[in-house]
């Protein structure tokens, strides 16, 4: 099922009518993100299958196939992820959202506390209606029972409504399925492409060369 051919007005926006910054601005990725590109991406032999999975995923038509990437702080799962979505973003596609899930699921907690109902709303759009959700830095936040329920709501929302997710980790899948994660990583290893993005911490490398500049 394509669903890029889907009329747009069901993710709420429509695509001749949303200019490319407006379409960034909604998917509501964060600044340090919004110019990296699949082009830019610094490919080694550690990352060459992860790049290549993310152009694949780029270039084909959006199904409910999504891309999950699994490694170390600082490899480019982040870039990768957020570069694959751009890419079809630049050519037409809206409802993308990108949400850093501790950050999120903290939101969430605050909400309740200040009766937000713009983060119950958001919540209730990556649901079904946003065309992928990128979910960041899985894994990454404190593993309690209302965590993993809510990430799992999430999850089960989009797959059953064939809807695609893209997903970073620093977790192994083991680890995830240890942290009750279980249920969560089977919906994803079945819709999306499982790849290792290796490699040494490259934000530690850039620190490094500013040092000395």
């Amino acid at each position: 099922m394509n669903l890029e051919n889907r009329k747009m007005t069901e993710w709420g926006e429509k695509p001749d009518s949303v200019s490319f910054a407006k379409r960034m601005d909604n998917a509501m990725i964060p600044p340090r993100y919004q110019r990296v590109t699949l082009s830019e991406f610094k490919v080694n032999p550690e990352t060459q299958i992860a790049y290549d999975a993310s152009l694949e995923w780029a270039k084909q038509p959006l199904t409910d196939r999504g891309l999950l990437f699994v490694g170390t702080p600082g490899t480019g799962k982040t870039h990768l992820a957020i570069a694959s979505a751009k890419e079809k973003m630049a050519n037409g596609l809206t409802g993308v959202r990108f949400l850093n899930v501790p950050l999120f699921l903290d939101r969430i907690r605050q909400s309740f506390k200040y009766t937000d109902s713009e983060v119950q709303n958001l919540f209730d759009f990556c649901l079904g209606d946003a065309s992928v959700v990128i979910l960041d830095d899985l894994g990454k936040e404190k593993a309690t029972d209302w965590a993993a329920e809510r990430l799992y709501v999430l999850v089960e929302s989009r797959y059953s409504n064939m809807r695609a997710t893209i997903a970073t980790t620093n977790r192994t899948l083991g680890e995830l399925d240890e942290l009750g994660y279980g249920a969560l990583v089977s919906r994803l290893q079945h819709t999306c492409r499982a790849v290792r993005v290796g490699g040494e911490d490259q934000r530690i490398s850039l620190g490094k060369l500013g040092a000395s500049s």
